[in-house]
């Protein structure tokens, strides 16, 4: 359990020992289980009260405003023979 809960909140780990020990037939406390994730959350600042598709809404839109100005910089980037062409241009005048 160790290794596979490696590098995450205690929680995670409390978790999935309280779910190995559950018999087949036993139910769950939730209660406890969701307190586990609550008090994970709040320690690590995370709102809870923040959707997660909102998160991946924002994350999208900054990703795709990144790409569409990395792709206007390669666009509005002269041509190396270019730049050359107008050094010489300039020093002929």
């Amino acid at each position: 359990m160790n290794v596979l809960c490696k590098g995450q909140p205690e929680e995670f780990k409390e978790f999935m020992e309280m779910s190995r020990a559950l018999k087949f037939e036993e139910e769950p406390n939730y209660k406890a289980m969701i307190g586990l994730f609550e008090n994970c959350m709040t320690r690590q600042n995370f709102d809870g009260k923040l959707l997660d598709y909102t998160w991946k809404q924002n994350r999208l839109s900054k990703d795709k405003e990144a790409l569409k100005a990395q792709m206007l910089g390669v666009i509005n980037k002269k041509p190396k023979g270019e730049e050359g062409q107008s050094q010489a241009k300039k020093v002929a005048k």
